[in-house]
């Protein structure tokens, strides 16, 4: 089978990619090919000057990805390209709903893979959520285009597939969830690895600051000392912020991701409180290291963990409740290691790469010529 894969290059979750890299381990030929446009995005950074650099990167991205004018210019460069490709591929596969490819006189079978929603977004009051008015009904109306466009809508979670069908009223038999696996190089399992329950170290791996709950979680850490004095805190991922404590680490970012593997097995549990989270890799991550994980109620955190069994979710900005979990898992090393073995047995069924790239072969495989 001969693969022509859309992707907008690694912006959001990191794994767009990885999608095709499990379908050609099948043996599939995958064109793949970047939706870049470099002078529009110069463009876009010109166009969002902000003093703070953290602001100005925000504003350039929003231009460059979610702007009416970004999803017209990328999709006339899509439509261009599958033209040059007429007669040479089977099955078009899109990652992300950044742009419309499919233009009248295009007969290939099409499908769209989605790990969120412009209404999703809009409910969390994300930062990615369109502007009101004219931009957000443009966006919900191409999305509605694309999906109906689209033999199959392939979803990463259970929580987009719900928006496509109640906030779009696409057809549910149309949207499939496929799930997604963890990243390299958590990919790699190590079934006689272990981390360390009874050390009483808490780890926070995330980007952001209010947005994944980081806020919540220093206030819980604050009853968690009060109740377990040794306890300790991880922060990896947020820069420049201003964190100091008794039994708080703050590492800023690292790049070295095999580095960051080491530190997950040096940690009793694994929390991110976020406010909205589309995919949640990092949950993932934690659970192929065989760690315990706290999340929220908010968006896929409960499809990936099993609340009382492989950890707990609460709802976001609870952190009174955050806390009482946070203790009880680590005054208990024989739960928290209850919690990690079973996240870990039920990534290695549902959450690796060849699992969901057999899920979508077997879908392509009854349309494709």
């Amino acid at each position: 089978m001969k693969i022509l894969g859309l992707s907008p290059g690694k912006i959001f979750s990191g794994f767009e990619t990885s999608f095709f890299d499990a379908l050609a381990a099948y043996g599939h030929a995958i064109e793949h090919i970047e939706i870049e446009l470099p002078i529009f995005k110069i463009y876009c950074t010109a166009k969002g000057f902000f003093p703070e650099k953290k602001k100005w990167a925000l504003r350039r991205d929003l231009q460059y990805h979610t702007s009416i004018s970004a999803f017209k210019r990328k999709s006339a460069f899509a439509r261009k390209k599958i033209r040059q490709y007429r007669g040479r591929a089977d099955v078009i596969y899109q990652i992300g709903s950044l742009w419309d490819p499919i233009e009248e006189g295009i007969s290939l079978p099409f499908f769209l893979q989605v790990d969120y929603t412009s209404l999703l977004s809009k409910k969390r009051n994300s930062e990615w959520k369109r502007k009101p008015g004219k931009e957000e009904k443009f966006w919900i109306r191409k999305e509605t285009d694309l999906y109906n466009k689209a033999i199959r809508v392939l979803t990463t979670t259970e929580n987009a597939r719900r928006s496509i069908i109640n906030d779009y009223g696409i057809q549910p038999g149309k949207v499939v969830t496929v799930g997604a696996g963890v990243s390299a190089p958590y990919d790699k399992l190590e079934p006689d690895k272990f981390p360390d329950y009874g050390a009483k170290k808490i780890l926070f791996v995330g980007k952001g600051f209010k947005g994944k709950g980081l806020d919540t979680l220093l206030d819980a850490f604050n009853g968690v000392k009060t109740a377990i004095p040794e306890a300790q805190l991880t922060i990896i991922g947020p820069t420049n912020l201003d964190i100091q404590g008794e039994g708080l680490n703050y590492l800023g970012r690292i790049a070295d991701k095999d580095k960051v593997k080491e530190i997950y097995y040096q940690h009793s549990l694994f929390v991110m409180p976020s406010r909205f989270e589309p995919v949640g890799q990092v949950f993932l991550e934690a659970m192929s290291c065989k760690l315990p994980c706290i999340g929220t109620t908010a968006d896929a955190m409960p499809e990936l963990i099993d609340h009382g069994k492989t950890g707990f979710t609460t709802e976001p900005g609870d952190s009174r409740t955050l806390a009482e979990c946070l203790v009880k898992i680590l005054k208990d090393p024989v739960l928290a290691s209850e919690m990690g073995k079973a996240g870990f047995e039920k990534l290695r069924s549902n959450y690796i790469w060849p699992i969901v790239g057999k899920r979508i072969y077997e879908l392509f495989r009854s349309y494709a010529a």
